[in-house]
Order: C-alpha cells, then structure tokens, then sequence
C-alpha cells in the first residue's frame, strides 16, 4: 500500500511537472513559429487525454503564424475540434477551459467561436476558490490576471 502511495504522488509529481513545462513552451510558442511546429510534433508523437489540449492550442497557434487565409482556418478548426474533445472528455479540465477563453477572446467573431458565458463562469468559480491558488499557483495567477467580468 505504501508502494502505491509513493508511486501515486511521483506520477502526480511528474505531471504537474510536465503541465508546466508545455505550459511555458505554449508561452513561448505564441511568438515563435519554429517553436510552435517542434512543439507540436513532439505532442503528436505522445499525444493522450492529458496533452491532447496542449496540442490544441498549439495547432491554434500555428493558425497565427500561418500565412494564407485556408491555412489560418485549417490549424485553427484542427485545433478547435482538439480542444473541444479535451473539453468534452475531461469537463471539469480548468486549463482547458483557459486555453478555449483565451483563444475566444482573441479570434474574429465571424468564426462563431463562442462559449464564453459557460468557460466564463467555470473560470470565475475557480479563481473565487482560494483552495486552487494553492495547488497550482502558475494556474491561478493566469486565470487571476484575465478580466473576468460576470456580465
């Protein structure tokens, strides 16, 4: 039992680990194109219900830095379809729901994107749980710094 125990606490150690290190790649990736395509192709090659959204927003990434309009909207609804799986599969995910927000407030309303008001308020609840600042301090001070406005 104390076996378990121990190897339950590395793995959970180790993808805490692991969320913030995509985590700070997804940062840098934002502005460098080289960066956005290495990180997707080491996502593609071990990709799982737990890096699935990472790739995700990868791939929404890669719309931004693409050139040509079918491009744009190809990695874009790639993208999209990933993240909304991850969603679908793992609800109560608050990263995902960051990741889908974030993405939502930057991208033309045209592309009819919207699932503000449910990520909105899953996020609101979140940050107004001060027990969440505590398990993932880098988590909550992202979603600390969006402007949350509940209307």
């Amino acid at each position: 039992m104390k076996k378990l125990i121990v190897f339950g606490l590395f793995l959970f150690g180790y993808l805490f680990a692991q969320s913030h290190e995509l985590r700070r790649e997804l940062d840098l990736a934002w502005k460098d194109e080289k960066l956005t395509n290495l990180l997707i192709k080491r996502l593609e090659t071990k990709m799982d219900s737990d890096t699935r959204g990472y790739l995700a927003a990868a791939y929404m990434m890669k719309s931004n830095h693409a050139s040509m309009p079918w491009t744009k909207l190809s990695y874009f609804y790639k993208g999209k379809n990933l993240l909304d799986q991850s969603i679908e599969e793992q609800p109560n995910n608050i990263e995902w729901r960051l990741f889908r927000y974030e993405i939502q407030i930057r991208i033309p309303k045209g592309l009819k994107y919207n699932h503000m008001a449910e990520d909105r308020s899953i996020l609101i609840a979140y940050k107004e749980n001060r027990v969440n600042s505590k398990k993932d301090e880098d988590l909550y001070q992202k979603i600390s710094l969006l402007k949350l406005n509940k209307g």
